[in-house]
Formats: C-alpha cells, structure tokens, sequence
C-alpha cells in the first residue's frame, strides 16, 4: 500500500511527539514542536528513512514498514531528536532532556548514539542493537552502519575530555562488529567488512576486509 509523503511525515511527528511528551516537561515539549526548525527535523528523519528504504532491499520499499517496525531505525529518530534538541534549545534543562530521549532510544533499540555526535544526512543503522557511537564521532552523509559496531575510544577509563572518537566520511560502509578506536580518520567511499578493528587512519576508497585472523587493506581506486 502506497502511503503519501505528508501521510509518512504524519507518523514521524506522531513518534517525535510521543519521545518529546514521555521525557520532557509539557513546556519544553511545546517549545520544541513551535521552534522554527521543528519542520526540518521531521523531514530530516523522513529522509533518512527513504535512505533505509532505498538501500535495504528487506524493507520492500516500505517506508512506513520501516517507521512503525523497524527496532534500529528508533536509534536514528531519537539521536535526530536529542541532537536537534542540543543544538537548538535555549532551555538550560536542553542536555537534561537530550538524555533523557537519548535513553529512551536506547532502550527501544539497542544502540547507543551520543547525542552529541555529528550524524550526516540519509543515515542507515541496519539491525543496529548493540552499535555504540561515542561523543565526539562524526559520521558524514549516506552511510550504512550495521549491527555491533563501535566507533569509540582507545581507552577504557579516565579518557581525555577533547576528541577521542572517528571522523567517518561520506559514503560509507561498516560492517557488523567492526570497530573504530581514537581520533582516526575514515574517507570517504571507505568500505570496511565485519569483525575488523581499525586503529588507524583509512584513506578515501579504500576497503578493510578480514581474511583469517589478518587484516588487509586494499585500494579499489
């Protein structure tokens, strides 16, 4: 069944309404639905969820499938809404809130995105539970990250406060289980197969694929 745009961007508000109301005062709430750019973070959603649609082949062109079913695709709305909430509340209770519907994310799917990380347009998080993003990442526009995977500090405790997580490009691919450590560099076009650890910076178009227990690195410009 084929759903209008408006119809789909409908049910996105209906589900931003439902995470602002269940974690934030009714005052904040109506602050964040009458802000000026409340628009675009609906349509910001909307287009990651056409991004979804496009390149996951199981979701049958389905938006709404993808909106009303899909468990990972709760971490990218809710990321969208605490980051949205970060950059452009004026409330000095904003990183209160940003947590508390951070959380909320968490739990409804079993990822972690930071509120605070930089997530670029058209983000796909395929079967995402257990995908931790830290802090201070940044993730460029159309990439597709799958279950299990960490982009997260070379550290365990007592890390420093200044960037400490990867840059990831535009165009990306990571695998499931794969895992980013430290302030390192990923270009874009990148493509890196599951169960890799990548400690170091990757050059733009290169792929990170395992074979054995050893990792390989190999250009396909």
């Amino acid at each position: 069944m084929l759903i209008e745009v408006h119809e789909l961007k409908k049910i996105i508000n209906a589900q931003v309404q439902a995470a602002l109301w269940e974690c934030c005062h009714p005052n904040f709430a109506n602050d964040v639905s009458d802000d000026a750019k409340y628009s675009l973070l609906i349509d910001q959603i909307f287009e990651d969820a056409a991004a979804y649609c496009k390149k996951d082949p199981a979701s049958r062109n389905c938006i709404a499938s993808i909106l009303q079913t899909y468990t990972s695709f709760k971490a990218i709305l809710h990321y969208r809404i605490a980051h949205f909430i970060h950059k452009h509340s004026n409330s000095i209770d904003k990183e209160h809130y940003a947590l508390f519907i951070s959380n909320r994310g968490k739990i409804l799917s079993g990822a972690e995105l930071h509120y605070k990380c930089e997530i670029g347009k058209n983000f796909v998080l395929d079967h995402g539970y257990g995908t931790v993003i830290g802090e201070t990442s940044v993730i460029g526009s159309d990439c597709y990250i799958l279950g299990g995977v960490v982009l997260g500090a070379t550290g365990i405790a007592n890390n420093a406060i200044g960037r400490r997580h990867p840059k990831v490009g535009n165009n990306v691919e990571i695998g499931a289980f794969s895992r980013i450590f430290g302030d390192v560099e990923i270009g874009n076009n990148v493509f890196i197969g599951p169960n890799c650890v990548v400690l170091e910076d990757v050059p733009t178009g290169y792929r990170i694929i395992t074979k054995t227990s050893n990792q390989i690195m190999r250009s396909i410009m």
